[in-house]
């Protein structure tokens, strides 16, 4: 935990500096109804924020969510920090490269601990045309878990005025770990809008698919988990 909060502190204390070097810096805040990652619920409604540096190639960033409601404790709270190096292959295809540290606090999740928390290293490549629907490809392995996952996906954003637009997304994914595997999908429709040249807000729905039944936290806690599932989310970001 020591060292988790160490790396943060570094982190943070960059971006302070982000007038230094051309270094972009953006935050984000938002409410999702359920927090879903790659097809399985790990907590209902949770609220989610982020702060992301980016100079030249390089991207760190550090992501935080926290479980609200009835099922808050079980869900835990979740700390991610990550990295990346993007560069482009041709005209028409980009790729990162890069490795996140998801860590768990309370355990809980995919973890239960006596105490001191939990967490995962994971590496991923991930590939992105520039094609109509902007196609992308993922491959992930976490170390931790030896679970691999390849998903696809396809996005479209529609201008609905000068400041306000319409965005359409769908993914595709199979996760194939050590004893256990699944697929999973999704499709999402959100509606954005800038309130400044730096600011802007979204309202948004998904409705997720798991072939092994891991979707809504509550029900799955009751023992009646669901294989498809309708979400909300919205939530404002900031950039500079």
């Amino acid at each position: 935990m020591k060292k988790l909060l160490l790396s943060t502190s570094v982190f943070l204390a960059l971006t302070a500096n982000s007038n230094a070097q051309d270094i972009s810096v953006s935050t984000s805040v938002d409410y999702v109804s359920d927090y879903v990652f790659r097809g399985v619920s790990l907590a209902d409604s949770a609220i989610q924020s982020g702060v992301e540096a980016s100079l030249g190639s390089f991207t760190a960033g550090a992501w935080f969510s926290t479980g609200v409601g009835d099922t808050s404790s079980t869900a835990g709270d979740e700390v991610d920090l990550y990295a990346s190096y993007s560069f482009s292959l041709s005209d028409l295809v980009s790729t990162d490269v890069g490795i996140t540290y998801y860590h768990y606090p309370q355990g809980g999740g995919l973890f239960e601990t006596d105490g001191g928390g939990a967490g995962t290293y994971e590496i991923y490549t991930s590939l992105g045309f520039d094609l109509p629907l902007s196609p992308s490809a993922s491959a992930y392995y976490d170390l931790t878990l030896e679970a691999f996952t390849l998903e696809g996906g396809v996005s479209h954003s529609i201008p609905a005025g000068d400041k306000t637009s319409f965005d359409l997304g769908a993914t595709l994914g199979l996760v194939d770990g050590d004893g256990f595997s699944y697929e999973y999908g999704s499709a999402s429709a959100s509606l954005g809008y800038s309130l400044s040249d730096d600011v802007s807000v979204y309202f948004g729905a998904t409705y997720a698919l798991n072939s092994e039944d891991m979707l809504n936290l509550e029900k799955s806690l009751n023992g009646n988990p669901k294989d498809s599932l309708l979400f909300f989310g919205a939530g404002i970001s900031a950039g500079f």
